[in-house]
């Protein structure tokens, strides 16, 4: 199916519009939000061009995953001074001598009571070859230890976490740990409906044409609103051909005139390396399980997020509905006598943090979004406008109807997309 012909170019990457006709924007998107409890969750932001750009913090966590440089190996059980492979990206980059740390991909135990083996960071990263980190093991010496050794072997690539950062007294200033930021970019797409009443329906009794014209609308809104949802979550800058498979965290994909612009949606800014790497998206699991979603929340903390942030659980009403059938023969809900049923509202993970629980029909089943609501946005270039021609109106076009059109132009923003969020996808159905 072709594109309607607007009579210039298909796209508009490197275009703008003005916006015409009477604003009905502040009637018509609460009428969206009211339908959509997905809309409803986001705040509207308006951009001031059809391509917007935006800044992500970049915020450290504490842990850094040791890159295995060339030479390094794993740190096997009993050895004395060795080498950690530091990563040469991120926290691991500014890590400093004197630091202590501890591995977070598996238990060390040292000494008669199993504590786990605390390292000290003798030279820091950049200073040794190709980037190791010299250390002293099991620093700490519990009771029943060896001096200076471990019991338990580091895999080359293991994640660790930075307990502390001593300085000396009278030191000199720190390294500087800032990171830049990352610059994000996204685009608006065009949204519309349309609605027409015959010339026989015009002339008819008023209520025939009325009920006509607000039948349509009713329709036309639900789509509107179903248009919407998948726009944000599943919208897809498209990549032109030397982009194919090129996103990053810092880059949107570059848009071709070839095709209509399209905005970007929430799963392709998380669905990025550094978001699987983290555990923030879980394709392995393959199911709705009670477990699984702690895990994201754990993974969430575990990257450094706020976990105070206002999360909501975005799912296809199926997996809500396995969700609500969590504990169903152990948990007890309170209800009126006259009332039957079990629906849950909020699910609480072992860490207590509790997720809104939001179905969308226009959520795949296949996914699970955990989406924290001050990182979306819905961005407005254009708000919804309308337009009227035909017969009956000021401007006919020689048919015999009366036509109106609504039209707006809207976009998805997402900060920390590789960070701040976390899904569930691959779900068996």
């Amino acid at each position: 199916m072709a594109f309607p012909t607007p009579g210039v170019d298909v796209a508009s990457y490197d275009k703008t519009a003005n916006t015409y006709s009477r604003n009905i924007d502040s009637v018509l998107y609460p009428m969206l939000c009211a339908k959509s409890q997905l809309v409803d969750r986001f705040q509207k932001v308006p951009v001031d061009g059809t391509k917007y750009e935006w800044e992500s913090a970049n915020t450290r966590g504490k842990s850094f995953v040791s890159d295995a440089p060339a030479g390094t190996t794993a740190i096997v059980g009993s050895a004395t001074g060795t080498k950690i492979g530091g990563n040469t990206t991120g926290i691991g980059l500014t890590l400093q001598a004197g630091s202590l740390i501890r591995n977070m991909s598996r238990a060390t135990p040292v000494g008669t009571y199993g504590a786990d083996e605390v390292i000290l960071v003798t030279t820091a990263v950049g200073t040794t070859n190709a980037g190791d980190i010299t250390v002293k093991r099991n620093y700490a010496q519990p009771v029943g230890s060896t001096a200076d050794n471990g019991s338990t072997a580091h895999a080359a690539t293991d994640t660790f976490e930075i307990l502390a950062s001593p300085k000396q007294e009278g030191s000199s200033p720190d390294e500087n740990k800032y990171t830049d930021v990352t610059t994000a970019a996204n685009y608006t797409q065009i949204m519309d409906f349309y609605l027409t009443v015959t010339g026989s329906q015009l002339a008819s009794k008023r209520l025939i044409a009325a009920d006509s014209l607000q039948s349509q609308f009713d329709n036309r809104l639900v789509e509107l609103k179903n248009e919407m949802e998948s726009m944000l979550l599943y919208g897809a800058v498209n990549p032109d051909s030397a982009a194919q498979g090129a996103d990053t965290e810092a880059n949107a994909w570059i848009g071709t005139d070839a095709f209509a612009r399209t905005t970007k949606g929430f799963q392709q800014f998380q669905n990025v390396a550094s978001a699987y790497s983290a555990g923030l998206v879980d394709y392995a699991t393959k199911a709705v399980t009670e477990s699984a979603i702690s895990q994201l929340i754990a993974n969430l903390m575990s990257a450094g997020n706020d976990m105070s942030d206002p999360l909501i659980l975005v799912a296809h009403p199926n997996n809500i509905r396995t969700i609500s059938a969590f504990g169903a023969d152990k948990v007890r809900i309170t209800q009126a006598e006259t009332k039957w049923g079990r629906a849950l509202k909020s699910l609480e993970t072992d860490l207590g943090v509790e997720l809104e629980l939001v179905p969308c029909m226009n959520a795949s089943k296949s996914d699970l979004f955990v989406m924290n609501t001050k990182k979306v946005f819905l961005t407005e270039f254009r708000p919804f406008v309308k337009m009227e021609w035909g017969i009956d109106t000021s401007t006919p076009d020689g048919t015999d109807a009366w036509k109106q059109r609504y039209l707006g132009e809207y976009g998805v923003k997402v900060i920390d997309g590789p960070k701040s969020h976390a899904s569930l996808q691959y779900i068996t159905w």
